[in-house]
């Protein structure tokens, strides 16, 4: 198993804290976004880390090394990450875990995701449903759609991480194939939303009773800072 992190975006909504790093590397504590999400990775066994860089490409392999794999994908300004995931889709060849780069997350969502043995497993959260975040709606079976979900369809939010077995991925990439020509500002859930649409089982792990957070503001930074620093 591999995991696959898109870190390619520029933070804009976090200016001027990201000017000059990636938000990955911003401090929650003792630690990086990032440095947090390796390590645990690494503690479930995954030792196989993939970066998919862009902006302030070159912090990243200074701060983590020979640590981790990198892969650069240049057209990080005029696409979302729906293009990134495209990017190094010969990357999705056996089971991966595909991540946001920041995401906090407790330990348990890392480790109910990498036992979960559904094809397409995505981790959301069905406590509420949060504006700023990408709403979910789920049944008994799986989830029925994501991303393209309405306010009143929702059952919860979609965290920022998942995991494809290698079937999955081989659906994932015929379903990006189809878009990827058009799509420039979508995330790659956007595919996930088809196969469900077409009744693909779409599995999901319930991250409702564990803390996470999704760093896209400075308020969202501010309040990760006072919950784990």
């Amino acid at each position: 198993m591999k995991a696959i992190i898109l870190a390619a975006g520029k933070g804009s909504r976090l200016y001027p804290i990201t000017l000059n790093k990636p938000k990955g590397l911003l401090k929650i504590g003792n630690e990086s976004i990032l440095d947090r999400l390796v390590r645990q990775f690494k503690a479930v066994g995954i030792n196989d880390v993939l970066l998919v860089v862009g902006y302030q490409k070159e912090c990243l392999i200074k701060h983590f090394g020979k640590s981790v794999r990198y892969s650069e994908y240049k057209n990080f300004a005029n696409t979302n990450n729906l293009h990134t995931l495209w990017s190094v889709k010969e990357e999705l060849n056996d089971d991966v875990v595909i991540t946001f780069a920041d995401l906090i997350v407790h330990q348990s969502i890392i480790d109910d995701l990498v036992e979960s043995r559904n094809d397409i497993t995505m981790v959301v959260d069905t406590s509420q449903v949060l504006e700023g975040t990408m709403r979910v709606a789920v049944n008994d079976t799986g989830i029925t759609s994501i991303t393209t979900t309405t306010v009143d369809e929702a059952s919860g939010n979609f965290i920022g991480i998942s995991k494809f077995s290698k079937a999955g991925c081989e659906l994932l990439i015929d379903e990006m194939s189809s878009m990827i020509d058009g799509h420039h500002n979508d995330y790659y859930t956007i595919a996930v939303d088809q196969l469900a649409r077409k009744g693909t089982l779409v599995g999901y792990c319930n991250a409702s009773e564990h803390i996470w957070r999704e760093i896209d503001t400075k308020d969202e930074y501010d309040e990760a800072k006072d919950i784990y620093g």
